[in-house]
């Protein structure tokens, strides 16, 4: 029962509309810039630190030429 009324409670919440009469400054719009580009530098972080086992999970690249490129690499060092 109080799964019902919280299930139809959250439906009206998010289908009721009404104006919020708010006020957005802006140095709102510079934050949302900085989390849109801050987000999409995450994102190229990410992929740069897992590119090899990405390639790997694609089947681009196969398991051989991955460890014989870190063989080259503690060579090197």
């Amino acid at each position: 029962m109080i799964i019902k009324i919280l299930f139809f409670s959250f439906i009206s919440l998010f289908l009721t509309f009404s104006s919020a009469h708010a006020y957005l400054d802006p140095g709102t719009g510079s934050i949302i810039l900085q989390g849109i580009i801050g987000a999409l530098a995450a994102i190229v972080v990410a992929l740069k630190l897992y590119w090899h086992k990405l390639l790997k999970l694609l089947g681009i690249r196969k398991k051989i030429i991955i460890d014989q490129e870190n063989e080259k690499e503690k060579k090197d060092t």
